[in-house]
């Protein structure tokens, strides 16, 4: 999936061989991108924290449009190669928008019940997973990948829901929205970092 500009032969014939972003080490990008999702969750999860937006697919849409729009940006840190940014933040408003349909779909098809959110999530990142392995050009491991970012997904966002029902109101809300951004953007970071390995190894280990 080339249209991206993110398989290394597209980033490295950009760059000219000279590597800038990225972080350091899986554990690295795991941090920066759960500070970086954590504080777009909070932001977004303040819709329905505040009640800012009236009927509930209004609200979800949002929601979502924040996810779409800013969080792109948010991860291009994590990102190598020149005009990351951009590139990346169309690849993830992408991804994210498919996660978004897709979780709806099981929601307001099962009408919230059946466990509605964790089918929708383990659906939907399934194909974000597919999306961001493909546009960067790495084979294989998407089963891997697919654990952690769902691991981590499903234990921000668990917890979130513990320190909700604990803390309840606007800020068990927004505590809810920390804690799904914290799992979530770890998830990413982990995904992020291990999809660029064919492009380190060919600049040279970077």
């Amino acid at each position: 999936m080339r249209s991206f500009g993110l398989t290394p032969d597209d980033v490295l014939a950009r760059s000219g061989g000279a590597l800038r972003g990225g972080a350091a080490s899986a554990a690295g990008s795991m941090v920066q991108g759960a500070l970086s999702f954590a504080a777009v969750s909070v932001v977004a999860y303040s819709i329905w924290a505040f009640k800012l937006i009236p009927g509930e697919a209004a609200m979800y849409a949002a929601i979502a449009a924040i996810y779409i729009g800013v969080t792109g940006l948010a991860l291009s840190r994590l990102v190598l190669g020149a005009g990351a940014a951009r590139r990346f933040s169309l690849l993830f408003a992408t991804g994210f928008a498919v996660y978004a349909i897709i979780w709806c779909a099981f929601w307001f098809g099962l009408h919230g019940k059946h466990q509605a959110d964790l089918w929708g999530a383990a659906v939907g990142l399934a194909a974000l997973t597919a999306l961001l392995q493909r546009a960067f050009g790495l084979q294989g491991n998407f089963l891997s990948l697919y654990a952690v970012l769902f691991t981590l997904h499903t234990l921000g966002y668990s917890l979130g829901g513990e320190l909700y029902a604990t803390v309840r109101g606007a800020p068990g809300r927004l505590l809810w929205g920390a804690a799904h951004g914290l799992g979530f953007g770890a998830g990413l970071g982990y995904v992020l970092y291990h999809v660029q390995a064919p492009l380190r190894s060919r600049a040279g280990g970077r």
